[in-house]
């Protein structure tokens, strides 16, 4: 087994453990052009295993916070498709959505798919100091609702690490896809804006304790690597006030300080 590590989140919380529905895991499949395959078998330790959707990935729930392994059944690689490692540990230590992405190499990633609609991987911090925790983390996908197995639209998750609230965007709505293409990382979009309705938990420090809400969303991938470049907006609100914010506004939208978004163009149609 050829393994590598993966740290996801940074500080621990206990909604994962109370709340199963709040904490995922997601493994992504694909070429480095986003070329995939359906039906490629995935793994998580101690949670069980699923097959990969049109867009190569498949998400799992995490009852607990902690070290897992998360691995690819190469004996069901499309034809033509090599994988460096084959399984990857992961240490999740907050709600933020982790997505733990196996690269695909070979004659199969050699022919450039059509470039489609776009949708979104990312986790990262926000406003994160030099020592001690950020303001906040955030993980998860946001789908371009074309994926038959797209869960409604993607799982979406923010942490603010000074209130305890935690926001999960639950059904997701892709509405924009622009800016000009770059070569790194290599995208002909680079700006996804979305909205949608979700829940915050940790209303009044009882972690189990929440309330519907609905957010707006606008990501901006503006380098491979993510940190100190790419940029976070998310606005959510309980109909009458804004429960959470980072950045802000739409036009000013805050750098994240660690880790990477990644914008993806599929070739589903619009």
């Amino acid at each position: 087994m050829r393994v590598k590590t993966i740290v996801c989140g940074l500080v621990a919380g206990a909604l994962c453990a109370l709340n199963a529905s709040a904490c995922f895991v997601t493994i992504r499949v694909a070429c480095p052009d986003d070329k995939t395959f359906a039906g490629i078998r995935v793994w998580v330790d101690k949670v069980g295993y699923a097959f990969t959707d049109s867009l190569g990935m498949a998400t799992f729930p995490i009852n607990q916070f902690g070290d897992y392994f998360a691995c690819v059944d190469e004996s069901t690689l499309p034809p033509g498709a090599k994988l460096g490692a084959n399984c990857q540990k992961v240490k999740i230590l907050d709600d933020a959505t982790p997505v733990v992405t196996f690269g695909l190499t070979g004659d199969f990633c050699s022919q450039v798919p059509p470039q489609g609609q776009c949708w979104m991987t990312g986790g990262g911090t926000v406003d994160r100091p030099i020592k001690g925790q950020p303001d906040f983390s955030f993980g998860g996908v946001v789908y371009p609702g074309c994926s038959p197995n797209a869960a409604d639209g993607g799982n979406w998750n923010v942490v603010d690490h000074a209130t305890g609230l935690h926001f999960q965007g639950q059904s997701i709505i892709v509405d924009n896809c622009s800016g000009p293409g770059t070569s790194s990382p290599k995208v002909n979009v680079r700006i996804i804006d979305f909205h949608g309705t979700g829940r915050i938990y940790g209303i009044g420090g009882n972690e189990a304790n929440s309330m519907p809400v609905s957010f707006i969303g606008r990501a901006i991938d503006n380098h491979d690597g993510g940190a100190g470049a790419d940029q976070l907006f998310i606005t959510v609100s309980d109909g009458v006030n804004t429960v959470m914010q980072i950045g802000t506004s739409v036009a000013l939208p805050a750098t994240i300080a660690t880790g990477n978004i990644q914008i993806h163009t599929s070739s589903c149609d619009n």
